[in-house]
């Protein structure tokens, strides 16, 4: 049985605004948060200020003080997220079916990697927690909306989003 057509992105506002989301943490990825574990050399000294009046203005001890296991999240990040991050604004945009399993992928992976980054925010002896808080929790929040967002449909792109029809599994 071949699959239902997709809807084009404009029948699709939610799926617009992932797009944006997928898009715009390519360059966050790249340019700020690759700082954590590339050389300092190989970025521009306003990217590296930035960093530094981030992590000032907000208390970020992680992306300062640079933490192994945040290193090596973040090194993860750059291997496994950036790639999902492009080709799920590529597979959102058009509509493809394979979407559905990179997003769902992504929206775990993410979910997953901000348990002990969380965690750790939570058990530090800082002030000023809910600035942290307000920097991380959307990378919970969004990719857990991701896996809603697309695990109870076959065709997650071919209807309109919240979901009326077709669901893998019943909700009751």
């Amino acid at each position: 049985m071949a699959a239902a057509a997709s809807l084009p992105i404009s029948k699709r506002p939610v799926d617009v605004l992932l797009v944006a989301f997928f898009v715009i943490n390519v360059p966050i990825l790249l340019l700020i948060d690759a700082q954590v574990v590339l050389p300092p050399s190989l970025f521009p000294h306003f990217l590296r200020s930035l960093v530094k009046w981030h992590v000032q203005s907000s208390g970020d001890f992680l992306v300062g003080d640079k933490p192994s296991f945040f290193r090596g999240l973040v090194l993860c990040e750059i291997v496994v997220a950036l790639p999902l991050l492009l080709s799920n604004a590529y597979a959102f945009y058009y509509g493809k079916q394979w979407g559905r399993m990179s997003g769902i992928i992504y929206g775990v992976y993410t979910a997953a990697t901000m348990v002990p980054i969380l965690s750790e925010i939570y058990y530090a002896l800082i002030p000023g927690k809910s600035k942290l808080y307000i920097c991380y929790v959307p990378y919970l929040v969004i990719p857990i909306f991701v896996i809603i967002r697309l695990l109870p449909l076959t065709n997650p792109f071919s209807e309109p989003f919240p979901f009326r029809k077709r669901r893998i599994f019943k909700l009751q």
